[in-house]
């Protein structure tokens, strides 16, 4: 292939990020049958079978891992050069913004940021994968996502990492475990049947090493994975959880929980925001990251 296709190398970058050739013609906007014609002329012109069947898909072969980041970094060189041609306007914008996201801040900014875009941008498509706590600069420098929302320990040098808010800690109480008039003292909490949250990776130790410092017991009945999942077992168990404060404020009436001060201080945790350098002037990005600090910033007067 002398003059690559512009239109192949698309299809190549979305088989090769979605791993499915149906999900890849969705996202193109074409026919399944169009993209297996696509991927057979890149075949041809590059002697490589590049996807080989999977069983929920494909799978690159080394030739496709090899090639994928300078043509992703292309076709963002080229989208960059055909956005820098026009202003950005939110309401006019048919761009995918794909942004990286920890378990919490998912759960307390996607509802305001999804409001938000149906307002602002409603042609615009948001796209959101999780993320852990150990940032790989990868993901943002190759331009597969825009940016990433989390608590990052010790995030790379080479991004943009920057605070966006912080947030304590309460705790929900089945009101059998703790009837109307019953303070959360100590011995209570230490009492309680607790629903312990145990996110993967690291951010699974924030909350155990801030109950050990001060000596807090917590009394473990199950240990789920998810925020989100403790509010339903709370209110079944008849027990207890210590969640993150913004998780007991929105679960906390639909569950119909009690809402109580941890009995002793575990002071605080931020959430930040991650990005890379080269989208510093790029107009939409600066508008991403406006709307997601408005929303941020508009936390504290909820609180």
């Amino acid at each position: 292939m002398t003059t690559p296709d512009i239109s192949l190398l698309r299809v190549f970058h979305a088989v090769m990020e979605e791993r499915n050739v149906t999900a890849a013609a969705a996202r193109l906007g074409q026919s399944q049958s169009t993209v297996s014609a696509a991927l057979s002329r890149l075949r041809e012109a590059l002697g490589d079978e590049l996807f080989l069947r999977a069983r929920y898909g494909v799978e690159p072969t080394e030739k496709a891992i090899e090639m994928a980041p300078d043509i992703a970094a292309g076709l963002e060189r080229l989208e960059q050069a055909f956005r820098a041609a026009e202003p950005f306007d939110p309401a006019r914008t048919t761009r995918r913004f794909r942004l990286l996201m920890g378990p919490y801040v998912e759960i307390v900014l996607v509802p305001d940021l999804a409001a938000a875009f149906a307002e602002q941008a409603p042609l615009a498509k948001l796209e959101i994968s999780p993320v852990g706590p150990d940032l790989d600069p990868r993901q943002l420098a190759g331009r597969t996502f825009d940016l990433a929302l989390g608590r990052f320990d010790n995030p790379p040098e080479d991004l943009v990492v920057s605070h966006l808010f912080d947030n304590g800690f309460r705790c929900i109480v089945s009101p059998r475990a703790m009837p109307e008039g019953t303070m959360l003292g100590r011995e209570l909490y230490e009492t309680l049947p607790h629903v312990i949250v145990a996110p993967p990776g690291k951010w699974r130790t924030g909350i155990h090493k801030r109950t050990e410092a001060t000596g807090l017991r917590r009394n473990t009945a199950i240990v789920v994975s998810h925020f989100l999942s403790a509010p339903p077992a709370v209110a079944r168990l008849g027990g207890i959880a210590t969640v993150p404060e913004r998780v007991a404020a929105m679960t906390a009436g639909p569950y119909g929980l009690r809402n109580e001060p941890v009995p002793v201080e575990l002071g605080t945790f931020p959430s930040q925001i991650a990005w890379h350098p080269h989208l510093r002037r790029d107009e939409g990005h600066i508008w991403l990251r406006g709307l997601i600090s408005r929303i941020a910033a508009g936390f504290a007067f909820d609180d």
